[in-house]
């Protein structure tokens, strides 16, 4: 481990960039105490939000969304709340940057303290933590909103567009007239005229097995790659990373520009998340980030969560486990009964109904 000035190793702690040049969020939590107020965690404080009990709530990346006791839809967001109308007849999910909710056939986004309508005739949308895709009943065009700007990606796509895919800053697909396309950093590319076999969209690139020879590609800093000239057993995308199980077995992570072979067979399992790839091999759980590679445990878990570089975990002795910042982490011996992991904030539940924050080492209750 490279030594680094304390405050900066404070910082990269309690915050973790989503968008560059902006702001650097602070990941929350809320819970329920025993009268079953709702409480925020934030900065490594906890405090009472709502004075009455609250009907739902979730939370991710620096965003509380929740129905309140007037079954009003609430957002708090860097201190403040903010209310988006009635509850009825409404879905909503967050995502690391932004939350999204449904009344019927339309959706909204609530970004950065602003609420925008992106259509009243849904037809079809897809999510990853920056972006959001969709298509409107009565417009034929695929759309993309992120970073409070909404994108035309294509027109002309009903009944021709068998699918898309999101990623992190990127969404794939094959327009009408079989060109393969992908939406890279506010831009369009075609990548390729025959439609590939399989495809996935990562954040910063487009990997795809082509239709013509059944390579592996990568579309990665406006270049197209070959990685391998046969198609791969599996494959997943990241952040600037790739990982999968060629078709002579090996498992090979492409990260950055490079490709290495990480092991000669294929892993038990694995999953790409952000920088980071989790998988278990030779009796170890073990996870890549940032070109190190770390073992985390000596069983393969019974359950696991990934969040912006963080893993938290269930071992087969039932006790809860966190990954960050470089370190492993035995949270709890205890029985839970449910975990959520949020960047580098750790929520979990026990029996009686009480909750726990893991933050930082510490661990702060709803006594």
């Amino acid at each position: 481990m490279k030594h680094t000035n304390l405050f900066l190793i404070l910082l990269c702690l309690l915050v973790i960039p989503v968008r560059a040049g902006e702001d650097q969020p602070t990941f929350l939590h809320g819970y329920r105490d025993f009268r079953n107020f709702l409480y925020i965690f934030e900065n490594g404080t906890p405090r009472q939000l709502e004075q009455q009990v609250v009907r739902s709530f979730k939370a991710k990346g620096s965003m509380i969304a929740y129905a309140n006791n007037a079954n009003d839809l609430m957002v708090y967001y860097k201190g403040e709340k903010f209310k988006l109308g009635d509850m009825t007849a409404t879905n909503y999910e967050l995502t690391q940057s932004m939350m999204y909710f449904q009344r019927d056939l339309m959706l909204s986004v609530f970004d950065e303290g602003k609420v925008t309508q992106l259509t009243f005739f849904l037809r079809d949308f897809k999510v990853s933590d920056s972006l959001i895709a969709f298509r409107d009943r009565n417009v034929d065009i695929l759309r993309v909103y992120g970073r409070g700007q909404l994108h035309d990606l294509e027109v002309t796509l009903t009944g021709s567009l068998i699918d898309y895919k999101i990623g992190e800053n990127s969404v794939a697909y094959v327009n009408n007239t079989g060109f393969f396309k992908a939406y890279l950093n506010d831009h369009v590319y075609d990548i390729d005229n025959v439609a590939p076999v399989a495809y996935e969209a990562g954040g910063n690139l487009i990997a795809y097995v082509d239709g013509l020879y059944n390579y592996l590609k990568v579309f990665y800093n406006e270049k197209i790659l070959v990685l391998e000239r046969f198609q791969p057993l599996s494959f997943q995308a990241g952040v600037d990373m790739i990982a999968y199980v060629a078709d002579d077995n090996s498992f090979k992570i492409f990260n950055r520009g490079k490709l290495v072979k990480a092991e000669a067979y294929p892993p038990d399992f694995y999953q790409v998340r952000d920088r980071s790839v989790l998988f278990f091999f030779n009796n170890q759980l073990q996870l890549l980030q940032d070109g190190v590679r770390y073992e985390l445990d000596e069983f393969r878990p019974l359950n696991y969560q990934m969040s912006e570089n963080n893993i938290a975990w269930i071992d087969q002795a039932n006790r809860l486990h966190m990954f960050t910042e470089g370190k492993s982490y035995e949270v709890s011996m205890e029985r839970i009964s449910a975990y959520e992991l949020n960047g580098n904030t750790l929520k979990y539940d026990l029996p009686d109904g009480t909750s726990r924050v893991w933050y930082k080492g510490k661990v702060f209750g709803n006594n």
